[in-house]
């Protein structure tokens, strides 16, 4: 007579010892890791952008997987890739001593839709046409949806749980208004009732890409960095970046700016834009936000003494009653170079107002300006300095006679 003997983890006690449950639960996980290592149902999938070797097994409903794995590979409302395909992880697992499972099934759809800050949202949903299981995805239960209406399945998230009722989605060419939003039954899923709308609508969806409410939503975000697209600073000078960002032409006030140094030894650039040279070189700053960027260039150099003048180019005397032109150049360190000027006149003494003449005409660009001289013969003094105040000079002015 044969004795069959009943398999080993049966004939474990219904209690352990702390030791006996740590010795029982390593021949648990050895014997699953060896499951994995042999069986033809052995797949490397990919669970929420992670490689995982798991158990795919087929059920008797279509589209429908059971999914085993080591336990914490998985939860609900996980997104699954197998066999280049996304499924959503419908159930809460169950666990054992080997493994934990559970149900998943295939998204035939992505959702999309614009979020509240403009961005395109695309999520991987299990869309039901006609009917779907009254009872997640048990088999052989099954409910009708009325004609119209359709349901479909997506993964809860930051993103998912803002939508709302009367949403407006596009699927397959046709338009679908949210008319019920589950967040509660289903652990980890968002359920969405749809019912079909006839308001497509070309001005505002974008038929192409199947997303409603596009043209009116879509954010179109730009970054404008008021410093230009190149810098240079010494060693012992810093630099404010004026960064201003726009969406569809509006000011948006954020904090969320980020600023990415190419070479970190060269400069260092705080939350707010403050750049902070480290050492000579060049390097370049992204400024970031959001899905869009700008880049300026920055070089460093070593620090050096300037020496800044400037020269008034004119007549030192003119007639009263009449006009005169008079211009200004700036040097650094003795070599001319583009800068913005103030002109002002006072009397003679270089502090007291004065009537015998004024600045008729004054061009901080092309720096120059034009005096109008009065009645009254005397003395005047011409100022001009540059934008920073680094560069100033005078030029004495007589007022004499006309004859």
């Amino acid at each position: 007579m044969t004795i069959i003997s009943e398999p080993w983890y049966l004939m474990q006690p219904t209690y352990y010892s702390g030791y006996e449950r740590e010795q029982f639960d390593g021949y648990a996980s050895d014997g699953f890791d060896e499951l994995l290592t042999l069986s033809p149902e052995a797949y490397d999938v990919v669970i929420e952008g992670l490689y995982k070797r798991v158990i795919v097994q087929q059920t008797s409903k279509d589209n429908v997987l059971q999914i085993l794995s080591k336990k914490d590979d998985f939860k609900a409302g996980d997104v699954v890739r197998h066999n280049y395909i996304d499924h959503l992880v419908m159930l809460r697992p169950q666990y054992n001593q080997m493994y934990q499972k559970s149900k998943i099934e295939m998204c035939n759809i992505n959702l999309k839709w614009v979020d509240g800050e403009g961005i395109v949202q695309s999520h991987p949903s299990v869309y039901y046409f006609n009917a779907r299981s009254n009872f997640g995805v048990e088999e052989g239960k099954v409910m009708t949806l009325p004609d119209g209406r359709r349901q479909t399945v997506v993964q809860r998230n930051e993103h998912t749980v803002k939508l709302k009722r009367d949403k407006r989605f596009i699927i397959g060419g046709e338009a679908f208004k949210v008319i019920d939003v589950d967040y509660v039954s289903d652990e980890g899923l968002v359920n969405l009732n749809l019912q079909s709308s006839s308001d497509l609508n070309s001005s505002v969806d974008n038929l192409e890409l199947e997303i409603a409410n596009y043209y009116d939503s879509i954010a179109n975000y730009k970054i404008v960095i008021g410093n230009g697209s190149f810098a240079t600073i010494s060693e012992d000078q810093t630099l404010q970046l004026n960064v201003s960002v726009t969406n569809n032409n509006i000011l948006v006030t954020t904090s969320s700016i980020e600023f990415l140094v190419s070479d970190t030894e060269i400069l260092n650039v705080d939350e707010h834009g403050l750049i902070t040279p480290l050492k000579t070189g060049s390097t370049s700053i992204t400024v970031k936000y959001k899905n869009v960027s700008a880049t300026i260039g920055i070089s460093v150099t070593e620090s050096t003494t300037y020496a800044y003048t400037c020269e008034i180019v004119g007549l030192e005397e003119m007639k009263v009653g009449r006009t005169q032109a008079y211009s200004v150049k700036f040097y650094r360190n003795g070599v001319e170079y583009p800068d913005e000027s103030i002109f002002s006149i006072t009397g003679d003494d270089e502090v007291s107002t004065t009537k015998l003449a004024t600045i008729n005409v004054q061009d901080s660009i092309a720096n120059t300006c034009t005096i109008l001289a009065a009645s009254t013969i005397g003395y005047v003094r011409l100022h001009v300095k540059n934008q920073n105040g680094l560069s100033t000079t005078s030029k004495k002015i007589k007022i004499k006679p006309l004859f």
